[in-house]
């Protein structure tokens, strides 16, 4: 219960940063996206907030029977978390249910931007072993170019911008 207070308390104070932080990430930046990481207790959530195009390569709704395959194939590869991170093995951490909403302009339409946002869950054994998490993310999606990241843990809450070339989300500081 006090871990939950903590992370309240972060969450609260971080309210008016984070705000800005959506409203930058609802600027729409192509290659970007953003991460918000949590450490509650056992429980590790990562939840992602995108433009669909960084994992699409389009953001308007699917036209050709190849694009709809795309977004087919983007949705399951979000739905299976153990491709796209690895916790440190020693923290034990057991993948749960995602949830992947692709948010698309609806045919016809002449909206020009969309979303994709995901939320990926770990019940961990040893979460005090958990000192980073590998980023598979730009492997899989190679549009994307970098990853802005809040993480708000039971010890604070901290920022980090990861990238291609260092993909590792240290979680532990």
């Amino acid at each position: 219960m006090r871990t939950c207070s903590l992370i309240l308390s972060a969450l609260l104070a971080a309210a008016p940063a984070l705000a800005a932080d959506k409203g930058a990430s609802r600027a729409h930046h192509h290659g970007a996206a953003r991460l918000d990481v949590t450490l509650d207790g056992g429980a590790l959530q990562i939840a992602l907030d995108s433009p669909a195009d960084n994992f699409l390569g389009f953001e308007h709704a699917p036209r050709t029977d190849a694009q709809k395959k795309t977004v087919a194939r983007v949705e399951q590869q979000l739905k299976e978390p153990g491709k796209l991170f690895t916790p440190v093995a020693a923290a034990g951490c057991q993948a749960q249910p995602t949830r992947v909403e692709i948010k698309l302009p609806p045919p016809g339409s002449k909206e020009t931007h969309s979303e994709i946002e995901t939320e990926w869950r770990w019940q961990c054994a040893q979460p005090a072993a958990l000192a980073h998490v590998d980023v598979g993310l730009f492997k899989a999606f190679p549009r994307l170019k970098e990853l802005r990241v809040q993480i708000v843990t039971a010890h604070g809450q901290k920022a980090a911008v990861l990238k291609p070339g260092a993909p590792r989300l240290k979680i532990a500081s």
